[in-house]
């Protein structure tokens, strides 16, 4: 009787792994998406979408990582700061121009004042991470 429920332990956390390898697939597969959306048009950013994406993907299935890793879009995009962990000052002063210049365009053409909340939030968040989170590398 004891064998059997370790039985059943064993298969149901190997059922809960998959999902959750799943699930990050899934996440995955909508922030690739988001950052390929974020390549075309400016009122979306790129890298914080393919640095959620690449971290869903190498969890979720080593195949997609290894694939992901070869791509022109991880070697331009995110190679240096997966490798060093930091961004050069130029890079991050031009994604911060770029970045805080399509939100504050959205929120003076919004009307929402949830969506103008949002937008706000956002750009705090975002100018604190960049400047105080994200390491410069010289």
């Amino acid at each position: 009787m004891t064998l059997s429920l370790l039985k059943d332990f064993v298969n149901l956390y190997a059922n809960l792994n998959t999902i959750k390898k799943l699930l990050l697939v899934l996440v995955g597969a909508v922030t690739m998406t988001l950052g390929m959306v974020g390549i075309i048009l400016p009122i979306l950013p790129t890298t914080p979408f393919l640095l959620l994406f690449l971290y869903c993907f190498a969890k979720g299935s080593k195949k997609i990582d290894c694939w992901f890793r070869r791509t022109w879009i991880y070697k331009k995009y995110l190679s240096e700061y997966v490798s060093t962990k930091s961004l050069l000052l130029k890079q991050k002063i031009t994604v911060l121009i770029c970045a805080d210049g399509m939100m504050l365009t959205s929120l003076f053409l919004v009307e929402s004042k949830v969506v103008k909340i949002f937008l706000m939030i956002c750009l705090i968040v975002h100018n604190w991470i960049f400047i105080f989170k994200i390491k410069t590398r010289k």
